[in-house]
């Protein structure tokens, strides 16, 4: 039986290896490398840019997420409250609001709180959770008025984050 077990493993294995979602290795492969040729913005060039200049990258349509995200993480090292607008913007995003969090979490100055604080009204589910844990992150003590109602609500995932949040902060 474990001979029998172990053989149905190496051969789900051995498909999988060659085949990913029905597609082969090789064609995924080429695809990413068509669409790393394609963009406009490579991450050496992205890497080098200043403040204003990863700011256009986020706030570029033509900009993929793969760049946006790469500019959020250079901002996150030499970002300033310039970008606090283009950060803010993708708070929303499913896909880089990760990596705009990331980024303003570090920000020096109140305009980075202020972004945050300001997305608490408009999101919620995961993004919300997220928001509420940079908050807690930065330890704005002005958001403890609008993360205490947030303990109380139906989600237990934003009611936890809120509750978190709030010790962090008063936390010395």
């Amino acid at each position: 039986m474990f001979r029998r077990t172990f053989l149905a493993f190496a051969g789900a294995a051995a498909a999988l290896r060659t085949k990913v979602l029905g597609q082969s290795r090789g064609e995924l492969n080429r695809m990413a490398e068509e669409q790393l040729a394609a963009t406009p913005f490579k991450a050496e060039a992205i890497m080098s840019l200043d403040v204003g200049g990863l700011a256009s990258v986020l706030q570029d349509p033509a900009a993929t997420d793969f760049a946006k995200a790469k500019a959020c993480q250079r901002l996150a090292v030499v970002g300033d409250e310039s970008a606090v607008p283009a950060l803010e913007a993708l708070l929303g995003s499913a896909r880089l609001s990760h990596y705009a969090r990331t980024a303003l979490e570090p920000l020096p100055g109140a305009a980075a709180d202020a972004a945050l604080r300001g997305s608490l009204r408009t999101l919620d589910g995961p993004l919300l959770v997220g928001v509420i844990h940079s908050i807690g992150v930065r330890r704005d003590r002005e958001a403890i008025g609008a993360l205490a109602p947030l303990r109380y609500v139906a989600d237990s995932q934003v009611a936890d984050a809120a509750t978190w949040a709030i010790h962090r902060i008063r936390r010395p």
